[in-house]
């Protein structure tokens, strides 16, 4: 690999070539977040090709180029490498650039620009992301945070009983209960004989009766 491989070159942005299997997905929000980005500081990463112009890192900024309406690029051309060594870096490049992130000390970052009255929606993270890194964690109260799991386990199931009773006497469509909505005229017969008998023995009818014939089933 010499310097020559690494140096920066403007390509019309019709020369590049999306990889067919790139396996990297770019959402149209990631893609959103890229072209505010360029827009906002410029193209801090050129996009990598190999000799025929395929695409070894940066089909999200081609998309983001696009989306802007950008006609030439910036392009590093790695005409020092193989077929299949441009696929690895390819592959490689998208492992790689998957990493974790020590969020404390993003979110002091955050905070500072924030203070400074950055926009700093143009960085990328989304707004959920935002709202908790520039949150004041400092300010969140001990009682927002269960100490006792089993006494909230226990009042999680008390609390679910008193809302399943405060719906026991609400009516609900028999077929919802049983599973079926149709019988044939031959047990539909039968059913009701049944329930007949039910009833001479114990003065249930109706529904009462139909919860004994299903006990004494079980």
């Amino acid at each position: 690999m010499t310097t020559e491989s690494h140096k920066i070159e403007i390509w019309d942005i019709d020369k590049i070539i999306p990889y067919e299997a790139n396996a990297k997905k770019h959402p149209d929000d990631q893609v959103a977040k890229l072209a505010k980005a360029i827009e906002t500081f410029g193209w801090t990463q050129p996009i990598v090709v190999w000799t025929n112009g395929e695409i070894i890192a940066g089909h999200g900024r081609r998309l983001a180029a696009l989306k802007l309406g950008k006609t030439k690029v910036p392009v590093i051309c790695r005409r020092d490498l193989t077929k299949a060594q441009a696929d690895a870096l390819r592959l490689s490049d998208n492992r790689v650039t998957s990493v974790d992130y020590d969020m404390s000390l993003i979110q002091e970052e955050l905070q500072r620009l924030a203070a400074e009255d950055f926009d700093i929606d143009v960085i990328g993270f989304d707004e959920r992301e935002l709202e908790f890194a520039t949150a004041d964690l400092g300010a969140i109260s001990d009682d927002m945070f269960v100490t006792d799991i089993s006494q909230a386990v226990e009042q999680q199931k008390a609390d679910n009983a008193s809302a399943a009773e405060a719906t026991d006497d609400i009516a609900a469509p028999v077929a919802d209960a049983l599973g079926f909505k149709r019988v044939t005229v031959a047990q539909s017969r039968e059913i009701r004989e049944l329930m007949g008998k039910v009833q001479a023995r114990t003065g249930k009818s109706g529904v009462d009766a139909l919860i004994l014939v299903l006990s004494a089933a079980v």
